[in-house]
């Protein structure tokens, strides 16, 4: 798909392209992003936020790791700085399974890390969320989850969304496998920026109708449109970093978010 953000211009494209929708009946989501609620993140709530919109997001979903409480503290961000009618801001966690990592969206409660992953992705739709599979062929991320693993989840049909475009992928041939897996078992593909920084936010996004709820978000997924950007290698410098920054801050007895 096309590399641009999606900023106004990018906007005015998709509307020609989709036969002249408003706005208002689009959603530009990203579905994977971080903040300093992430041991792998420095970015704050409110330069998120700021960001987001500025670039033309309408709707993020924030799975910080293995914790909810990240995106909640972003949608009152959102909500402080009267943004939260621009930037719909979906609750999320990236779970570290026993079996490696998967996202649930729409979440209202953390779910604990090291249960299966058949485990895990009955939690998430015990909460009513939906299930997406982070870059599940990234070599360079020993997190991502093991094959046997998703396909016991794909062949059970837990699964509702996988990363086929992931921003921060190194090689795209990674991205090509998530997504001729994701053709082969029928499931909808989505593009995310897995942004930890701000200079990665909105790097990558998905167009679709919009959306309030995860029933409506499932039933729009299957003719989602995406739109993606690689990162350069040296992005994983900045996560690098912030894991150092906030173990340097803990040993000094500093807050390792602030």
């Amino acid at each position: 798909m096309t590399a641009v953000a999606p900023t106004v211009t990018a906007r005015s494209e998709v509307r020609e392209q989709t036969g002249g929708q408003d706005d208002r009946a689009l959603a530009f989501a990203d579905f994977h992003t971080h903040t300093r609620a992430s041991r792998d993140s420095l970015l704050s709530e409110a330069r998120f936020v700021r960001l987001a919109v500025e670039r033309g997001l309408t709707h993020v979903a924030v799975p910080n790791h293995n914790n909810v409480e990240g995106a909640m503290a972003v949608r009152e961000s959102a909500a402080d700085l009267g943004l939260d009618d621009r930037l719909h801001v979906i609750l999320g966690e990236e779970v570290s399974s026993a079996d490696g990592e998967i996202i649930g969206l729409f979440l209202e409660r953390t779910i604990p890390r090291d249960l299966s992953a058949d485990e895990t992705s009955d939690a998430i739709h015990e909460q009513g969320g939906l299930v997406s599979i982070p870059h599940p062929y990234d070599p360079f991320r020993r997190s991502h989850i093991r094959e046997t693993a998703l396909i016991a989840l794909l062949d059970a049909g837990k699964v509702d969304a996988i990363e086929i475009f992931n921003s921060r992928v190194t090689f795209y041939r990674h991205n090509l496998a998530a997504a001729e897996l994701a053709a082969r078992y029928h499931v909808p593909g989505i593009a995310a920026s897995d942004s930890h920084s701000a200079m990665e936010v909105a790097m990558s996004f998905n167009v679709l109708p919009a959306f309030r709820s995860a029933a409506e978000l499932k039933a729009v997924l299957p003719g989602v449109e995406w739109h993606g950007s690689r990162t350069t290698k040296l992005v994983h410098v900045t996560t690098r970093y912030a894991v150092w920054s906030k173990a340097l801050r803990r040993r000094m007895g500093r807050r390792p978010d602030r």
